[in-house]
Parts: C-alpha cells; sequence; structure tokens
C-alpha cells in the first residue's frame, strides 16, 4: 500500500513540472484606419492605429506601392495608445497595400487590403461657395475683394480641376491644381487678382478678375467633370454689399460682416435680387416725386425699385387735393419714369398722344407757392413739395438732383434729371 501512494504522489511531482509559465502573447493592434478613404492623386495617406502590449515594442507601417519592395516606416506615438505614420502621395491608378506591425520578442502583424488610387469618386458635392467680398481692402473690417469655400464633409477634399467661372464666362477665372484641398469644416481663400492680399499670397489661390461689391455678378463653381456645384447669380444690384454676401447656417445668402477664411457670422438681411432665391417685393418708398414742371405742366415720377411696381391707387395731392390716381392698368418698370400731363386743354393739344390715365387735373405754375404730395394706395406720404414761398419763377424745372435734393435745372420729362447748381428757395 505504501509503495502505491509513493508511486501516485511521484507521478503528481512529475506532471507539476511539466506546467509551463503563461506565455507573453506580444502586442495587440486594433483600430486601423487610413485617411482619406476616398484616395485620390496625390493624396498623403495618414494611417493610424491602436497598439497596447505588456512589454516594450516598435511600431511599423509597412506599405507596398504596385508590387514594389515593401516601405518601413517607423509609427509616431500618441495619445491613448495612438501610433500614426504617412504614406505619401501617390499616381492615379497606383495599387496600395500596408500592414501595421508591432516589433517586440514577438512580431504582431495587422494587413489591410489593397486598394486602388482614384478608384474612390471624390463627393464634390460637398464644397460650396461660403462668402463673396467686392470691398476695396480696408484691413479692419476684413474686406478685400475674395472668395471663400467650404467644406462640408466629413474628409479633406483634394479640388484639383474644380473650377470657377464669372458672369457667363467661357473661360474659368481660376482652376485648382493638385497642390489645392480643403479639410474636413475647412475654408479655402481665393483672392482677386486686384486684391490687396493678393501681393505675396500663393499664386494657385488667386482669381484672374476683379469682383465689385456695386454690380451684378455670377459665380459658378464647377467639378472637375464640369458638373454645376455651387451658383451665386446676383442679376440685380438692389443695394451696395456693405461687407460680404455670406452663406448663413441655414444655407441661404446674406448681407454679413467679413470673415475670410473663417465661419460665417449669421446675417439679418438676405441678399436680393439672386436668381433663385426669395422674390424681391417691390417697395412704394422707393417711389420718388422726382420733378415738377410749371412751364410744360407736368410732374414725374421716379421708380427706384430693382423691379417693377403696379401704380393701381398711388395717388397726387396739389394743394391739399387729389388730383391724379393710378388705374389698375399702370405699371412702372425698374428705374424707370412716368410723366403725368395736367388736363388743360392748350397742354393736352401740345402732347395729343399721352395716355388719358396719365393726366392729372388742373394746372401747374411756374411763379406760384404750391404743394405736390405723392401717397401711396394706403395714404402714406411718398414725398412732399411744399413751396410755400415763390422766391423767382422756375427757370425751367423743380427737379431733384442726385443728392435727394430739390434744384433749379434743364426740363428732363421721363428721363434721368440734370443735376441743377441752383437750390430751390422757399421749400417748408
Amino acid at each position: 500500500m505504501k509503495k502505491i501512494l509513493f508511486a501516485a504522489l511521484a507521478l503528481i511531482v512529475m506532471m507539476a513540472s511539466c506546467v509551463k509559465d503563461p506565455q507573453y502573447p506580444g502586442a495587440t493592434i486594433s483600430n486601423v484606419t487610413y485617411s482619406p478613404t476616398a484616395v485620390q492623386e496625390g493624396d498623403d495617406i495618414t494611417v493610424t492605429a491602436t497598439i497596447t502590449g505588456l512589454k516594450e515594442f516598435t511600431a511599423n507601417l509597412v506599405y507596398t506601392v504596385d508590387s514594389l519592395s515593401p516601405v518601413t516606416v517607423a509609427m509616431t506615438p500618441g495619445d491613448n495608445d495612438i501610433y500614426t505614420a504617412t504614406i505619401p502621395g501617390q499616381a492615379d491608378g497606383a495599387v496600395i497595400s500596408f500592414y501595421v506591425e508591432a516589433v517586440s520578442d514577438l512580431l504582431t502583424r495587422y494587413a489591410v487590403p489593397e486598394f486602388t488610387v482614384g478608384a474612390i469618386a471624390i463627393d464634390y458635392s460637398k464644397i460650396k461657395l461660403n462668402e463673396l467680398n467686392g470691398n476695396d481692402y480696408d484691413e479692419v473690417n476684413g474686406n478685400d475683394k475674395f472668395i471663400e469655400l467650404y467644406n462640408g464633409g466629413a474628409e479633406r477634399i483634394n479640388l484639383k480641376g474644380c473650377a470657377i467661372y464669372k458672369d457667363d464666362g467661357t473661360d474659368p477665372v481660376w482652376v485648382a491644381d493638385a497642390e489645392v484641398s480643403i479639410e474636413a469644416g475647412g475654408y479655402l481663400l481665393l483672392y482677386s487678382k486686384k486684391a490687396h492680399g493678393a501681393t505675396g499670397y500663393a499664386s494657385n489661390l488667386i482669381f484672374d478678375s476683379g469682383l465689385s461689391e456695386s454690380k451684378p455678378v455670377r459665380i459658378q463653381l464647377m467639378s472637375p467633370a464640369n458638373a454645376k456645384l455651387d451658383d451665386f447669380n446676383l442679376v440685380t444690384c438692389v443695394a451696395p454689399a456693405q461687407a460680404s454676401y455670406s452663406r448663413n447656417a441655414d444655407g441661404g445668402w446674406y448681407h454679413a460682416p467679413a470673415t475670410p477664411g473663417a465661419a460665417n457670422v449669421d446675417g439679418t438681411e438676405a441678399v436680393q435680387g439672386l436668381e433663385g432665391g426669395a422674390p424681391i417685393e417691390p417697395d412704394y418708398a422707393k417711389l420718388i416725386l422726382n420733378e415738377l414742371n410749371g412751364n410744360d405742366k407736368f410732374i414725374e415720377i421716379y421708380n427706384a425699385n430693382p423691379v417693377a411696381i403696379s401704380l393701381e391707387g398711388v395717388y397726387i395731392e396739389k394743394d391739399n387735393e387729389q388730383k391724379w390716381i393710378g388705374d389698375n392698368t399702370l405699371t412702372m418698370e425698374p428705374d424707370s419714369y412716368v410723366v403725368l400731363y395736367s388736363n388743360k386743354e392748350e397742354v393736352v393739344a401740345l402732347h395729343p398722344d399721352h395716355p388719358a390715365n396719365l393726366l392729372f387735373d388742373g394746372g401747374l405754375s411756374e411763379k406760384k407757392p404750391v404743394r405736390v404730395q405723392l401717397f401711396d394706395p394706403s395714404g402714406n406720404s411718398l414725398g412732399d413739395f411744399n413751396l410755400v414761398t415763390c422766391v423767382i419763377p422756375a427757370p425751367a424745372s423743380y427737379s431733384r438732383n442726385s443728392d435727394g435734393n430739390w434744384y433749379h435745372a434743364e426740363a428732363t420729362p421721363g428721363a434721368r434729371n440734370v443735376d441743377g447748381t441752383d437750390p430751390v428757395e422757399g421749400l417748408e
């Protein structure tokens, strides 16, 4: 019995002596990614990986281009066990494969399927026009004739071949080369060749044209395949841009402070006159009592609206009595004039073809005090010429100068006034 027990104990001891210490498994590699995922010609490819280990190790990126000899690049450690390295930009069509390795007394590898440069199309729709500034250089307010682009996508986008066209021109004023790209959520600033900032600025970021704050303008952004990416088409310049035409967070265009190369400040005044934008509503306040003539006996109205406006219900009073009211057939085109002649027989005889609905009741004298008022259909005053004292007879017309004031000037019925030099005295 003792012999059997001794033999059993010996067996246990022998078995215990055969058990090895736990084996170190090597480093663990996870979360291997590369950016951009849609690799295009010339794109540097940033590879990242999470690598952890109980022992010291060396992390490498090993890549191969078109089955050539592998290239080994040491990866740089960062926070949270994240390692990075870069594969330099390659030609379109190049086939790239790579793996990440951790080397200690053991070797651990993590391979990624091969991919082809340019095989995945770039989503250029993420690139938009973001800000346009046609003002002369102003360092304080940031003005300086520029066009700003924005990348609303999640990845950097190379813009090679993207182009900008201005005012329906057949040739682009700017084409991006292979060096031009925009980071995700980033901005690209292009200066006019006439801008102050163009001096010393990168030549591939200067567009070959000017830009004005007071003229209609069309700026189109096109993809390399000539597909339209964005279109700012200001067909009517309602008012000069005080700063920038700027895209708000809601996607609409507004007047806003210039923010070149940075996030826009949301504006509150929408840009009017854009094709495809909100329609411009005619404003009665832009109907102007423009010229009065007691010699030829006419009253002239000017439409400063950028759009047509109906004169139905618009009326004129002379010496506080209504003398004319517009009917539903009368419409004034933008930047146009309407002449109302007196219905006096001798005046009508001089203008036999003048429409009857453009004749006012009564006369008009060049040597008497007179009050002529223009009203909108709701009775709001649009203009009040109140000559309480006739200092001198009007040699021609009482005419509104470009500064908005009244002067004696040459008569110009139905046409732009000639600025006078002799102010009208006796006006209240």
